[in-house]
């Protein structure tokens, strides 16, 4: 069974307030290099776009995106809740959103800590929105 993609208190419709460019590399764990591309800020929740490139050499991930109980999030030191983490790819390139809620306000900072491969150190870097 899927969840919904979008928070049901969401309307449909809602348009983008804003998107902060990232290009933020988290590094690399077990030859799986993990980059946070964007950040959309929608009414009431953001998605978090993300990239995910192996260079060969590692071993396979259990998931090509990593699960919503695979990531932390906080803004300003707060946590906020992972909706969900879709995306696609293959063994050797992965992209993918996390929904989070509630959106971060403009200038606030996301700590944000994903646990790529488990058995490894996370991955850690923080963003202004």
């Amino acid at each position: 069974m899927t969840a919904p993609h979008l928070p049901p208190d969401v309307p449909s419709g809602v348009r983008a307030v804003r998107v902060v460019p990232l290009l933020v590399d988290l590094g690399e764990t077990d030859g799986h290099r993990f980059t946070l591309l964007s950040l959309e800020v929608w009414p009431g929740f953001a998605d978090l776009r993300f990239a995910r490139v192996s260079d060969g050499t590692g071993r396979p991930l259990p998931r090509r995106v990593p699960p919503p109980t695979a990531w932390t999030i906080t803004v300003d030191g707060e946590p906020v809740e992972v909706w969900d983490s879709v995306g696609r790819g293959d063994r050797d390139f992965s992209n993918g959103e996390v929904r989070l809620r509630p959106a971060p306000a403009a200038g606030s900072t996301l700590a944000v800590t994903v646990d790529l491969l488990p058995g490894t150190a996370p991955l850690h870097g923080e963003v202004t929105a």
